[in-house]
């Protein structure tokens, strides 16, 4: 391995949401680098075939499914991280779930259910693993995926946005706290990805036009890219770096993109 394949050689990692989209990538990337990844997702039967594809391409991880709205499952995944690789040096959260319906028609069950797991599942891994991190007196990271929806909602998405906002508030104020030990805690904010989360609109040939139409990059990323920042951030090269949204949106949240094809010139605009 060279230096940067191995950034993470020794170090014990949790991710949730891993069984696949981009929790996926991020194990299968900690993994390429040497961590010792621990897995954790409630889909035991994906998360079982990911931990083999993984496995099978040399890489070292446990799958222990659970859910993160249990504060056991988390404290399980953290526990049996520390006694595979004796010690955690990074946490993930990629865990979260999303229904889109009209702003009066949001009902309790809804609304509980998307908090719990997206912000409730937020807390208890930054927490979790925040204690056992001081316990031991790790120097750790801790990353956050939150969404563009929580500084630019979407109409229809009351529960997601508002858990997406939550989760930079934690983010923020664990950074302020956890510092003091030094452990960084960071966030990023992607944009559409290619993942099942989105396929309600990847796959809707209009409303896949619409989405294309406000993203300067014109196209959706794939998992993979949303992996590598987090790697960036949870590693030394980011050393300076915690209290930190870092938006990956292909520049769909830098403005009003011009309208049509960005290449062609438009009416009245000299370039």
């Amino acid at each position: 391995m060279s230096t940067t394949e191995a950034r993470f050689a020794d170090k014990g990692v949790v991710v949730t949401g891993a069984a696949q989209g981009i929790g996926r990538a991020v194990a299968k990337a900690f993994a390429a680098e040497g961590a010792g990844v621990v897995m954790l997702d409630n889909e035991a039967d994906v998360l079982g075939q990911t931990a083999e594809a993984i496995r099978g391409s040399g890489g070292a991880v446990e799958a222990v499914v659970g859910d993160v709205s249990r504060r056991e499952d988390v404290r399980k995944a953290v526990e049996l991280a520390i006694a595979k690789s004796g010690h955690l040096d990074v946490a993930v959260q990629v865990a979260g779930i999303a229904d889109f319906i009209p702003f009066l028609e949001v009902t309790d069950a809804s609304w509980d259910r998307i908090l719990d797991v997206n912000l409730r599942g937020t807390w208890y891994l930054v927490q979790e693993a925040g204690r056992a991190m001081v316990r031991q007196g790790i120097h750790g990271a801790i990353a956050i995926t939150a969404s563009t929806n929580a500084f630019q909602p979407e109409a229809g998405g009351l529960c997601y946005n508002t858990s997406k906002s939550g989760q930079v508030a934690v983010m923020h104020t664990a950074a302020l706290e956890l510092i003091r030990h030094g452990i960084r805690v960071n966030a990023l904010s992607p944009g559409i990805i290619n993942t099942r989360l989105s396929a309600f609109v990847i796959n809707n040939p209009e409303a896949r036009k619409v989405m294309l139409d406000r993203i300067p990059i014109g196209r959706f990323a794939e998992p993979e890219e949303m992996a590598r920042p987090i790697l960036w951030m949870c590693s030394d090269d980011a050393s300076y770096l915690s209290g930190e949204l870092l938006v990956v949106d292909g520049a769909m949240t830098a403005g009003i993109p011009e309208p049509g094809t960005l290449d062609v010139p438009m009416p009245g605009v000299v370039r």
